[in-house]
């Protein structure tokens, strides 16, 4: 059996928000002997999925009710040595090996390694990781992209050729993320294999990120109704729609379509999901089915229709620019997406950077949604992009929504560009779709910064129609300089609620269309200016008045903003210029808002918001690094955190420094007191220093030493002879309201060293040292194999001396049963200490069979997750997670993991009147939750009071309640997804129950009817006697229940029932019985019902 290690990093980070229900799956395992009641289940249900990182490891990613997240990293073959980084803060996570640390940031894009982020983005079971690779060189120069053969050497087949970026996609498998990553090692000039060195030259490697859509008679709030009086309802402008794709068949949409062109992987345009009829109804819908009531903004365009998004709403990077590329080319004047990522950008990431360039290559406007996220600084990707025009949301009375995101950019321009009507819109609603509110057969009403978005590129086609002249950012400076403020800050609005009247009857143009000025760096000496050309269509020359009025986060005038000229002509197809100039110095610190404002004859008024943000004092923080040896620490790498104890939000940063000469880092902070943290390893990942200044008060420029020489060296006793195999060190700072980060290590066979600490007066800072330790080779065969896992806690750090006494321990007698054939079975434990919530614990390989596991069992609770790997490591077949739980010092006690018969299993998760469903198609016969990876064909299906509302969904279901609640149906049924199981190859089960709406803020989960099975004298490949008791045990229950039982000799073709006396059946099965098949049937008090069939539950002979 070839060795291999699980490192697994137990990490409470709670989520700051979430968008809806995660899946979650109930575990709970174990029992206990001799008499000995000893574990307790911490109460929580979780949701638990397997995820790749590039590098080829995997990580288990669990998320319990509460937010609090665990990851489990399973070593890719021939890893067994690479440390792991862990950091996290806020809802991200990140696991880094640390032989790509070097890279991540800056060649490699940090979102392939927040685990946190693709469990949530759905990259769950996927045995590859999508990726956007871009080649260096000017963006636009296709005649030296790379060949398809080019790239094989660096692991890539190329599955879409994105030339806007001079970039490819491709799912990268475990193989060709190591070719990948040897490709990125050559090109930093670390050794490599000739096919790495001969690979194109990668300026950077982007994860495929998921994209999403963003989900009353608006048409006059903009002033459509003026514009079709007049003639102009976008009669010969083509509009593209990239979303979810059109019902061409619905009476408003039958007749607009001119191209469409499927790039989802579905196979055709037609919309499943009902999102992109509902947009493109907004941009040309004829309103037919209403009378005209519900027309688009203009009706009389051509909508080409770009299906990037399936019919769950979603979709990757890769497809959507490629659906861009296909709309730009074939001459889409306008393009409107409704759709992003929320990934907060400068504008230079994939999509917003094929923003600009389709722009500048085809002059095409893209009209994009701002967002839903609804924060401060929140506009995703593609409205980043600097060339589009980003549209945020208001509702009737022109006020921002509250879901609308905000800016600024994170480089401070502003964002969004304009503002249009996106609360309770009524627009098409595609056949059989469920999106919104229905109002009557033909429509829904549904809100959004999606909403907006078309109403923006709607009033684009009716003012391209009227001055068909104009470029793409003409037409963009046009509608913003056009549009109404409605009071709201630029960084809210941009340049307010568009108006088609006045942006069809404007002559003058006004270039830029908005005046970012960014952030004034500390100190605030100089001026900062930009220059606004106006350029005037008309006949007649213009005399403009010009004002600048702009107010500080005080709402006060801005002091020392000015503009050159006060009054200026424009002759008649000419142009004339002002220059804005701010001075730097007075005002205090925050945001300013406002806007140039040119005034002229018969009403002509254009509107150029201006902006820019003052930063505080800021002072350098200087990190000098040395190691044991004395010298500056120049041979390796440090995993640095530091945060604002005063205020976290006023400065958190994670730097990865690889050290070459500078063995100094600086940080520009604010004043302050600051912690400052960092895991120093060498280059040949053998020794490990965590440093720390926890607290360091900051009110100049300010120098701190890390010196490894100050370190204690880390040691571990234990009552029986054992060995560090991985060894970890974490540590979690707070902030004085409680904000925290938290990072960590987790190390094989290094010597580990951690500095000494004060107590701080400010927030909480704690250490934490684990250890998992196993018997040592010399004592293999002589006892039962035992294993340590340890954890350690200390406030302030005193000592890396530790001893584990029996009486602090827990023993836990854990069998781990064999359910599959040929299998490598890895498992570890992870601490949750109390208070706090990570910590690193790492697990080797175990045999079948029982084995002792001593773990901690003061002031900690643990998980325990289970693997099964093929031998070569190319089949994940999947594995259990057992939820947290608590042990009694001193206590012995018994778990069984993976043991038959294996059962489904459903919860249900309510959040106001969201209902998640969320079955679990092979729990064990302990009730531990199986992980992910296990399923070929898995089919679900709801009935909401006997309708059915969905249909083949992937695993589990989100869906709405009605304000009454609804009686529900749900069918489940799931196919192993390998050969090497020994049962269970297909189950299925099916629930009835009743569901009401909760409190908007409260999260409730439901175990649903659930049955699990204790079969007398089974084995741990789950084969048991022909003649043998059956326990039959009910959970889940509300009120009394009543169960029956049968079961079948021949896979499920005839079937006996068995009588249940006492929880306890008899199954005598016939000679010549291979397996036996269970089917359960289960009512309880309330009504609820249970009906499941495991096919091959156990065997009766051992599977040949």
């Amino acid at each position: 059996m070839r060795t291999r290690s699980v490192t697994v990093a137990a990490v409470a980070a709670a989520l700051l928000a979430t968008g809806g229900l995660l899946p979650s799956a109930a575990a709970e395992s174990g029992g206990t002997s001799d008499d000995t009641v000893a574990a307790t289940i911490v109460p929580g249900s979780a949701e638990t999925v397997t995820v790749p990182l590039l590098t080829g490891d995997r990580v288990t990613v669990t998320t319990a009710p509460d937010g609090s997240r665990t990851a489990a990293v399973l070593r890719a073959e021939g890893r067994d040595d690479v440390p792991f980084l862990r950091r996290s803060h806020g809802e991200h996570l990140y696991v880094i090996p640390a032989d790509v640390a070097g890279l991540v940031g800056e060649t490699l894009d940090e979102r392939l390694f927040d685990v946190a982020a693709l469990a949530d983005g759905g990259f769950g079971g996927r045995p590859t990781l999508p990726v956007i690779v871009q080649q260096t060189g000017q963006p636009g120069d296709v005649s030296t992209l790379a060949s398809r053969t080019d790239w094989k050497s660096a692991g890539i087949t190329p599955e879409r050729t994105l030339e806007s970026v001079r970039a490819v996609s491709d799912d990268v498998d475990a193989a060709a993320g190591a070719k990948l990553v040897e490709a990125l090692r050559a090109q930093a000039g670390e050794s490599a294999t000739r096919a790495a060195q001969e690979a194109p030259a990668i300026e950077r490697v982007w994860l495929d990120a998921p994209v999403r859509a963003l989900d009353a008679d608006s048409a006059p709030q903009i002033g459509a109704p003026q514009a079709w009086e007049a003639g102009f309802t976008g009669d010969g402008v083509t509009v593209a729609v990239l979303d979810t794709g059109i019902d061409a068949t619905h009476p408003d949409l039958d007749e607009v379509v001119v191209a469409q062109e499927d790039f989802s992987g579905t196979g055709s345009a037609v919309d499943g999901h009902g999102h992109g009829s509902h947009v493109a109804s907004i941009v040309a819908g004829s309103g037919d089915a209403s009378d005209g009531v519900n027309s688009g903004m203009a009706p009389d365009a051509g909508i080409m229709v770009g299906k990037v998004l399936d019919d769950y709403g979603s979709g990757e990077e890769s497809s959507v620019i490629d659906g861009m590329e296909w709309a730009a080319s074939q001459g889409a004047d306008i393009i409107n997406m409704s759709l992003g990522a929320p990934v907060y950008t400068d504008g230079t990431d994939p999509m917003s950077l094929a923003v600009d360039q389709l722009t500048a290559e085809h002059d095409a406007l893209f009209v994009i949604a701002a967002g839903n996220d609804g924060m401060d600084k929140s506009i995703g990707t593609p409205g980043a992009a600097s060339s589009a025009l980003t549209v945020g949301a208001v509702d009737d009375d022109d006020l921002i929504t509250g879901f609308s995101s905000r800016g600024p950019r994170i480089d401070g321009a502003i964002k969004p560009d304009i503002v249009a009507p996106g609360e309770g819109i009524v627009a098409a609603r595609a056949a059989g779709t469920q999106l919104g509110s229905p109002v009557g057969e033909h429509y829904v009403a549904a809100s959004g910064t999606s909403m907006a978005s078309p109403h923006v590129a709607g009033a684009a086609a009716a003012v391209l129609q009227a001055r068909p002249d104009l470029t793409a950012p003409e037409l963009k400076a046009v509608l913003m300089g056009s549009a109404d403020p409605t009071g709201a800050s630029v960084f809210e609005e941009g340049a307010g609620r568009v108006f088609v009247p006045t942006a069809i009857e404007q002559p003058v143009i006004a270039h830029p269309a908005s005046v970012s000025l960014g952030n004034f760096e500390y100190p605030h000496d100089g001026t900062a200016s930009a220059t606004i050309t106006y350029r005037n269509t008309g006949d007649d020359d213009l005399v403009l008045d010009v004002d600048l009025a702009v107010t500080g986060p005080d709402s006060e005038d801005a002091e020392g903003a000015s503009v050159s000229d006060e009054r200026v002509t424009v002759p008649a197809d000419g142009t004339a210029e002002v220059s804005v100039t701010v001075d730097r110095v007075p005002g205090v610190i925050g945001r300013y808002s406002g806007a140039v404002t040119a005034t002229g004859p018969d009403g002509v008024t254009v509107r150029t918001p201006v902006g820019w943000e003052k930063e505080p004092e800021l002072f350098d923080l200087t990190l000098e690094f040395i190691g044991r040896d004395g010298k500056p620490f120049a041979d390796g790498m440090a995993d640095l955190a530091a945060m604002n104890v005063d205020d976290a939000e006023q400065f958190l940063a994670f730097d990865l420094i690889d050290f070459v000469e500078d063995t100094t880092h600086t940080l520009r902070v604010p004043e302050g007191r600051y912690s400052v943290a960092a895991s120093m390893l060498n280059g040949t990942f053998t020794e490990l220093t965590d440093a720390f200044a926890p607290e360091v008060t900051v009110s100049a420029d300010t120098t701190v030493t890390l010196d490894a020489r100050e370190a204690l060296p880390v040691s571990i006793a234990t009552p029986r002879a054992a060995t560090v195999r991985d060894l970890g060190m974490e540590e979690q700072r707070t902030d004085a309201d409680g904000r925290s980060l938290s990072t960590g290590i987790v190390i094989g066979g290094a010597d580990a060293f951690v500095t000494p600490t004060q107590p701080v007066t400010i927030g909480e800072f704690d250490h934490v040292t684990s250890a998992h330790l196993r018997r040592p080779a010399s004592a293999a065969g002589k006892a039962r194999p035992y294993t340590y896992d340890l954890v350690f806690q200390q406030s302030p750090v005193t000592t890396g001396t530790f001893t584990a006494h029996r009486e602090d321990l827990a023993a836990v007698r854990t069998t781990y049963a064999e359910p599959a054939r040929d299998v490598v079975i890895s498992a570890g434990r992870g601490a949750v200490p109390e208070g706090r919530g990570s910590a690193f614990v790492v697990a080797t390989p175990v045999d079948p069979g029982t084995r002792t596991e001593y773990v901690s069992a003061r002031n900690v609770n643990w998980f325990h997750a289970t693997f099964y790997d093929s031998p070569d490591g190319a089949e994940l077949l999947g594995g259990y997670d057992s939820p947290l739980t608590a042990y009694e010092p001193g206590s012995t006690v018994a778990a069984t993991i993976g043991g038959a018969p294996r059962t489904p299993q459903a919860l249900t998760g309510h959040m106001g009147d969201l209902l998640g469903i969320f079955p679990n198609g092979w729990s064990d016969s302990a009730g531990n939750a199986f992980v992910g990876w296990g399923a070929d064909d898995e089919h679900l299906t709801v009935w909401q009071d006997g309708e059915v509302v969905v249909d083949d969904a992937p695993g589990w279901a989100e869906l709405t309640m009605p304000p009454g609640g609804a009686d529900y149906r749900v069918a489940y049924r799931g196919s192993a997804a390998s050969e090497r199981w020994y049962t269970a190859q297909r189950v299925t089960g099916e629930w009835t129950f009743r569901a009401e709406p909760v409190g908007e803020d409260e999260l409730v989960m439901r175990e649903l009817l659930d049955v699990r099975y204790d079969v007398a004298r089974i084995g741990p490949r789950g084969t048991a006697p022909r003649r043998t008791k059956v326990g039959v045990e009910v959970t889940g229950t509300e009120g009394d229940s009543t169960v029956r039982l049968w079961w079948s000799a021949n896979d499920g073709t005839d079937w006996t029932e068995a009588t249940v006396r006492n929880g306890v059946a008899v199954v005598n099965a016939p000679k010549g019985t291979s397996a036996v098949s269970l089917r359960a049937e289960v009512t309880d008090a309330a009504g609820n019902s249970l009906r499941e069939t495991v096919e091959r539950a156990y065997t009766v002979k051992w599977p040949r």
